[in-house]
């Protein structure tokens, strides 16, 4: 992975999680610059394992649905929404009285005599 390829990678992240470098980047208190290849801040240990659970579902399970509709990967924005932490989805009440209709099965031709 080149540097640019890096930088592109962490400028997704940004937008997908609405945050900036020092959300998971630690800060050097002597420069007050990033210190990027610093794990002193354990957010930057969720990211990894958030990364990696992307990934997984990517290779591992998304791949497995021969009939999906979407070729798109799972980012973190899937989620996040530009959000660094998601809300949690709560479903809409439906009305009962606005139900979509059932599934009906496929008739079976009827039996010969």
């Amino acid at each position: 992975m080149t540097g640019d390829d890096v930088v592109k990678l962490m400028r997704q992240y940004e937008g997908d999680l609405g945050v900036e470098c020092e959300f998971c980047h630690a800060r050097n208190p002597e420069t007050k610059r990033n210190d990027f290849p610093s794990d002193a801040n354990p957010v930057k240990e969720t990211a990894r394992t958030m990364i990696k659970m992307t990934d997984d579902l990517n290779t591992k399970y998304l791949a497995q649905l021969s009939n999906r509709k979407s070729t798109d990967p799972i980012t973190c924005g899937t989620c996040h929404r530009g959000m660094s932490h998601p809300e949690v989805f709560v479903p809409k009440r439906r009305d009962p009285a606005n139900r979509p209709p059932a599934a009906t099965p496929p008739s079976s031709p009827p039996p010969s005599a």
